[in-house]
C-alpha cells in the first residue's frame, strides 16, 4: 500500500481562510491578542470547567505571543492547525477550532478541539465552524480520520459531534486533566468515508 506523501512545508505558509455562510476560520495573528484575551476573559467562568487549567498569566500579551509562536511552528511542521472563529458579518472573534495531534504514516488522523463564546451557543456557529475545519482536514490535509473527546456529561458537545456524523466509540476513565482534575471522557470518531 502506498501512503499519501506530504510535501515539505515552507517556512512561510500562506494563511488559510475558510469561509462559511456566517463564519470565517483563519489562523491567529499577533494583532489578535487584545480581542482574543477579551473574549477568553469574558468566558472564563464558562470555559474553565471544560478546559485544562488556565495558567496564571494566560491572558497576557507575552503568553499570547508564545502561544502564537508555538501554533505557527506546529502548522509549519504539520503537527496542528489552529483557527479563530470570526463572524462573517462583523469579523468579531467568537471562538476557536484546533486540528491537533496530527499523526501521519499508516494512521493519517487528528483530534479536534473547540470552544465558543457562551453568548453565541445554540445558533449553529460551532457546527458550521467544525464542518469547515473537518472538510479542510479531509480535503486539504488528506487526513483519513478525526477523533474527538468530550467530558462524559457535556451533552451539548455530544449532540454536536453526533450531528456532524461522529460515532461514539468508547469511554476513557480519567482521560484528560480538565480544570485540575483527571476527567472521564466519551470518545468519538469520524473516518472520511462517513463524511458527507
Amino acid at each position: 500500500m502506498i501512503w499519501p506523501r506530504r510535501q515539505k512545508l515552507p517556512s512561510d505558509l500562506p494563511l488559510v481562510k475558510l469561509e462559511g455562510f456566517r463564519v470565517i476560520l483563519r489562523p491567529p495573528q499577533l494583532e489578535d491578542w487584545s480581542k482574543w484575551a477579551k473574549i477568553r476573559d469574558k468566558n472564563r467562568a464558562f470555559l474553565e470547567p471544560l478546559e485544562p487549567t488556565w495558567p496564571e498569566n494566560c491572558l497576557t500579551r507575552d503568553f499570547y505571543e508564545r502561544r502564537y509562536a508555538r501554533q505557527t511552528k506546529d502548522r509549519q511542521q504539520d503537527r496542528a492547525y489552529s483557527f479563530l472563529i470570526l463572524t462573517k458579518e462583523n469579523k468579531t472573534i467568537i471562538g476557536g477550532v484546533n486540528i491537533n495531534n496530527i499523526c501521519r504514516g499508516a494512521a493519517q488522523y487528528a483530534s479536534l478541539g473547540y470552544w465558543l463564546d457562551q453568548d453565541e451557543q445554540g445558533v449553529g456557529y460551532m457546527a458550521e465552524s467544525l464542518r469547515l475545519a473537518i472538510n479542510y482536514g479531509f480535503k486539504d490535509l488528506k487526513l483519513h480520520r478525526f477523533h474527538a473527546g468530550c467530558l462524559a456529561d457535556n451533552q451539548s458537545s455530544i449532540n454536536l459531534l453526533l450531528k456532524l456524523g461522529f460515532t461514539e466509540e468508547g469511554f476513557a476513565k480519567k482521560y484528560v486533566r480538565i480544570n485540575g482534575q483527571w476527567q472521564d471522557h466519551k470518545l468519538f470518531g469520524l473516518p472520511v468515508e462517513d463524511w458527507n
